[in-house]
């Protein structure tokens, strides 16, 4: 008698486990634009890398804000600009250099729950022929939110196309970044957060002369990146992507770029 018993409440103890590993935690994961404008953004890059046919080692750094501008309430994704920027770059000739700047300066982002866009597609022809595409780095550290209730250990994908320039003739930038929601948490002060990770692949894909269909894929990368988003404020604290060239014919570049984005309070 004893044994079905115990055989029973073993059996009851196993289906109560069971039914709660199928409730996961759950939230609602997304950014609430209406108060964009007030927020400003600290967006630190750094470069590295070695030429695959020397032992010569270059590094170079971006250091920007990017604040939000004033825009409709409570409607649209956040529109903001890059403020403050200050470029590094000892492999670039001085006016080059500054040119670069002058476009980041003018530079417009705009992110919804959709990805990243921005106002100027082209890219920057000269950093690397592509390699350091450093007009993407928002994109590639800005996470896309799916804009609906997810349980931990759920995914979401994202995938974006844009137009790029380099010495080689017309191309397209292709980045593919695929979401998870790996943990809800609260801080020290009792404030609930969602930890979001993601991993993503980049790739310039050249265009054929006088058609649109893409012919070979010269440069390509891939990344990992993680962030923090304040659920009761539903607005994005910080995140970091880290990201390699892996494969980059046209320029026999090996490239590692690390990407922060904190929000400054």
């Amino acid at each position: 008698m004893a044994r079905i018993i115990n055989t029973a409440v073993l059996l009851a103890a196993l289906a109560f486990g069971l039914s709660g590993c199928g409730q996961r935690e759950r939230a609602r994961i997304e950014i609430d634009f209406s108060k964009a404008s007030e927020w400003r953004y600290l967006l630190a890059v750094d470069i590295s890398g070695t030429p695959q046919d020397s032992a010569k080692y270059f590094s170079g750094s971006l250091r920007a804000y990017l604040q939000g501008q004033p825009g409709q309430p409570g409607a649209g994704p956040l529109q903001a600009n890059l403020a403050d920027v200050h470029l590094i770059a000892p492999f670039m000739a001085e006016d080059e250099r500054s040119d670069v700047e002058r476009r980041l300066n003018n530079l417009r982002v705009m992110v919804s729950e959709d990805g990243v866009t921005l106002s100027d597609t082209a890219g920057i022809p000269g950093v690397f022929s592509g390699a350091w595409d450093i007009m993407r780095s928002p994109a590639r550290v800005i996470p896309a939110m799916p804009n609906a209730d997810m349980a931990v250990g759920s995914s979401w994908e994202r995938e974006q196309r844009f137009p790029l320039t380099i010495p080689q003739g017309e191309a397209d930038g292709l980045l593919y970044q695929l979401y998870t929601l790996d943990s809800l948490f609260k801080t020290p002060e009792g404030f609930p957060v969602a930890a979001i990770s993601w991993v993503f692949t980049y790739r310039v894909a050249m265009l054929e002369d006088g058609s649109g269909s893409l012919r070979k894929h010269p440069l390509s990368g891939s990344g990992r990146g993680t962030a923090k988003l304040d659920l009761n404020r539903k607005k994005l604290l910080q995140s970091q992507a880290a990201f390699q060239v892996t494969h980059s014919n046209m320029t026999g570049l090996d490239i590692n770029e690390v990407v922060h984005f904190e929000m400054v309070e």
